[in-house]
């Protein structure tokens, strides 16, 4: 059946506000593929185009796209199947079918907090994406955003650095090669974690494809946070979705003469809450989630912030100026959360700068890089020119 589903999603394309009223009327793509052209005409849902395609009857891309899938270990989900997120059914425009790799169950039933920033984001606000992450997966939240450089990569990273959940949600196909240096980092999040879109596996990103995809992070959280934005920036495309879908939007507040926080704090001005400490958001949901988030956890597992709000201090140093504390503490947890070939690795860096062939161990190359890799996407190591890597 599912081909039927992935047919129908070359009809409505993503994005689209007929999903529900297409469901609505016929119940499911089976049902829209048996009725006959006259009466999808006649029922006045589709445009001419879409009609077009709907006349031809034609399964062969689906059945392409779902050997695709198959031969790239992806898996798919539509909107009528129990594992399909809950909370993206509640959205105007839902996507009719879900493409993944990873653990689906982390997209229903857990508390879930969206986090996104600009791309050429600030040494500042990529410290915020990182550490609010961090606090948040250890006390109990799955962490969404939009496997992007600069905020997106920060906050994935963020979570992963204490074992927690992250869901990359990408703007176009998983098999397509756009932003290849995240690479890495989309596959451990698809070990640990979940990589999904509604676009086919091949399909290439483009200008449009990120902001539709947009609604997708917006629906699947209970909360989207803002750690700065331009007057321009796909964060606030996000953030306005998260209102639209009457979901909460969180701010972290900035000098108003900067223009990396000009978008963010006009999202302040029209109504947006403040967040000031990460038990804004711990203590939001908690009562929705008393067994599951637990700030106490949180702030025990790693070294503390500031036990009380400064009264003079700039509200976003409250969230985003991590001490050097809290990621030497951090690091010493993270440790217990590597693979196996990564702890043999780490744990045999003595000194700041080495080659790769320096490390005494009996791994064999690949798994050496594979080890390597992990810990530089974590934040352990960097590399350096003349294939050197330095201690962070």
């Amino acid at each position: 059946m599912m081909e039927y589903w992935v047919w129908l999603q070359t009809v409505l394309k993503p994005g689209s506000a007929k999903v529900i009223p297409v469901l609505e009327r016929y119940g499911n793509a089976k049902a829209v593929f048996d009725t006959s052209y006259d009466d999808l005409k006649l029922s006045g849902l589709f445009s001419e185009k879409e009609l077009s395609t709907l006349k031809r009857k034609n399964l062969s891309v689906a059945q392409k796209v779902l050997n695709d899938c198959k031969n790239s270990g992806i898996s798919a989900v539509c909107i009528n199947n129990k594992h399909y997120p809950e909370m993206l059914r509640q959205i105007s425009n839902p996507p009719l079918v879900l493409y993944f790799k990873g653990n689906i169950e982390l997209l229903n039933g857990e508390p879930t907090v969206c986090i996104v920033g600009p791309r050429h984001v600030s040494p500042f606000g990529k410290k915020a994406a990182f550490s609010l992450a961090a606090r948040l997966c250890a006390g109990g939240f799955t962490i969404v955003s939009g496997g992007a450089k600069g905020s997106d990569t920060a906050a994935h990273k963020g979570a992963l650095a204490l074992g927690g959940n992250t869901v990359c949600v990408l703007g176009c196909g998983i098999n397509n090669t756009y932003l290849k240096e995240n690479k890495p980092l989309r596959d451990m999040i698809a070990k640990r974690g979940i990589v999904i879109s509604e676009y086919f596996p091949e399909q290439s990103a483009t200008k449009y494809t990120f902001p539709v995809r947009n609604r997708i992070m917006a629906g699947l959280s209970l909360g989207t946070v803002v750690v700065e934005a331009p007057e321009k920036s796909g964060a606030l495309i996000t953030a306005n979705l998260a209102n639209e879908q009457g979901r909460d939007v969180f701010v972290i507040p900035g000098n108003p003469t900067y223009e990396h926080y000009k978008g963010s704090n006009k999202l302040l001005r029209d109504g947006a809450r403040a967040l000031l400490d990460a038990n804004d958001v711990f203590f939001e949901y908690i009562n929705a989630f008393p067994h599951k988030i637990n700030p106490e956890k949180a702030f025990r597992q790693n070294a503390k912030m500031s036990e009380e709000k400064p009264k003079e201090a700039s509200p976003n140093k409250l969230v985003a100026q991590v001490d050097k504390k809290l990621e030497q503490k951090s690091k010493k947890i993270i440790a217990n959360n590597l693979s196996k070939n990564a702890k043999i690795v780490y744990n045999q860096l003595n000194k700041p700068i080495f080659m790769l062939d320096e490390i005494n161990c009996t791994l064999t190359a690949n798994e050496m890089l594979a080890a390597v890799t992990e810990l530089e996407i974590l934040g352990y190591i960097e590399a350096l020119p003349g294939g050197r890597y330095g201690l962070k």
